[in-house]
């Protein structure tokens, strides 16, 4: 639970020596160590809740943004893939050939 502590409860004054000394010489007990972390790890995910209601209060604006980064992923896709079928079938280097070729012809 030490370690939570470190995550979670680091901001309060005075929480991880208590924590340190009450695990180690059995001060406490594991249930009142682990309440306290819960409340700490409550107030710091908060901010992150209230960000998830917001966003579930606005079903249009989660759609824009995934529409958005759906489209800037395409576009990059599009490129990548480019690339792979220039490196595995050779397309372009091909039609370079055979344009060369039938202009010899």
């Amino acid at each position: 639970m030490y370690d939570w502590h470190k995550l979670f409860s680091a901001a309060e004054p005075g929480r991880l020596e208590w924590v340190r000394q009450g695990c180690t010489t059995a001060g406490i007990g594991c249930i009142e160590c682990k309440a306290a972390m819960a409340e700490n790890l409550i107030k710091w995910i908060a901010p992150v809740r209230e960000r998830r209601v917001k966003w579930e209060n606005n079903p249009k604006g989660v759609l824009e943004i995934l529409d958005d980064g759906s489209s800037r992923a395409r576009k990059v896709a599009q490129g990548t893939m480019k690339r792979v079928r220039e490196a595995v079938f050779g397309w372009d280097k091909k039609r370079k050939e055979i344009g060369a070729s039938a202009a010899r012809a």
